[in-house]
């Protein structure tokens, strides 16, 4: 069993800054309870209604994620306490408290906890605003803790899915790297258009995958040194299709799917699978068109030589409003003119891009 330490400072010893008298007051309403190290002192998920206030000793306060893991939510020591929500709620432990090393604490219940509110209100209200301030840290903390877990296998979606896109383009040299730069394109699009970042996710995963399709296609037709015959593009053109087919029943995906399925559609309505037209084709689509083929056309490929970058800007224009949405074509070209994309830089003339017959 693996264990995880939060990266929090142990919380501040409030009882050990009351007074004497203080103190004394709040053992008259306490048992006083020992233990050894190594001695669970409450378990998680265990019901109970008392609250505990270390007098001497140190513990180790941790909860356990749904992957087995412990996460160290706190070190205590002389002073501190935990248990607070026994005394605002009569429910199950949410963390499992050990003694670290020989223990004494005083252990409040909650019916206790309200004689001392209604005899001692100014000390009982003292308490309550320091468990408040407690559990405002706690819940800052645990989502910091999901979140940082949510990256973390938000990175490997992503790398598992990296190794599925090195396995399709090791098929076919001419493509290698093909689908990292459609991604780049893509997502510095996205940006340049405001896309919200839960959306500039989904769209990066349909980007790695918008060819996975291919993956049906045979050797020889895919890499196919001259033009296809009308029943080989007809393979070709299935593999957006093919591709939802292989990927729908990924939950993780499902956003990805339309984006993998229409990278194909024609804002003119005259692409496919579909052969939807305009805005009716998702945003993320239309995004992906326009990267695949911008880098397609800079690129070698069997069937014929590569274009440069002034040449390819120019086509982006003419079948703007026809295969692409003319908003996504100028966004790019801005994109270019600026140098904003890194791999890109070296193919652009000092001047930037021609801006004529825009």
């Amino acid at each position: 069993m693996e264990k995880h330490t939060a990266d929090v400072k142990s919380s501040k010893t409030f009882f050990a800054r009351l007074s004497p008298e203080e103190t004394s007051l709040i053992k008259s309403y306490s048992k006083e309870k020992k233990y050894l190290p190594g001695d669970v002192i409450v378990r998680e998920k265990t019901l109970t209604d008392t609250f505990c206030i270390i007098k001497k000793g140190s513990v180790e306060v941790t909860k356990k994620y749904m992957d087995s893991e412990d996460m160290v939510l706190a070190v205590m020591g002389d002073g501190d306490f935990f248990g607070e929500m026994a005394l605002l709620d009569q429910g199950t432990r949410s963390a499992t408290v050990k003694a670290l090393t020989s223990t004494t604490i005083y252990e409040i219940s909650r019916k206790s906890f309200e004689l001392l509110l209604k005899k001692q209100p100014d000390l009982a209200y003292t308490i309550l605003r320091e468990l408040s301030t407690r559990l405002r840290e706690a819940g800052t903390l645990l989502v910091a803790h999901l979140e940082r877990k949510n990256r973390q296998l938000t990175q490997a979606y992503i790398d598992t899915v990296q190794v599925l896109v090195n396995a399709l383009e090791a098929r076919d040299t001419y493509t290698s790297g093909h689908t990292a730069r459609v991604t780049v394109i893509a997502k510095e699009i996205a940006r340049k258009m405001g896309m919200a970042p839960e959306d500039l996710y989904t769209l990066e995963m349909g980007a790695l995958l918008h060819d996975v399709g291919k993956i049906g296609i045979p050797d020889s037709v895919l890499g196919k040194p001259g033009p296809l015959e009308k029943s080989e593009f007809q393979i070709i053109a299935g593999h957006p299709g093919m591709g939802g087919q292989i990927l729908k029943n990924i939950e993780y995906l499902e956003n990805s799917l339309p984006s993998v399925m229409s990278h194909h559609e024609r804002f003119d309505g005259k692409g496919y699978p579909e052969g939807l037209a305009g805005k009716s084709i998702p945003l993320a689509g239309r995004i992906i068109a326009v990267a695949d083929s911008f880098d397609a056309m800079i690129s070698s490929r069997p069937y014929r030589e590569k274009i440069d970058t002034m040449e390819a800007v120019k086509e982006l224009r003419k079948c703007s409003g026809t295969q692409f949405d003319s908003d996504i074509v100028e966004t790019f070209i801005k994109i270019i003119e600026s140098g904003g994309l890194e791999f890109l830089k070296e193919a652009l003339p000092e001047q930037g891009v021609d801006n004529k017959n825009r």
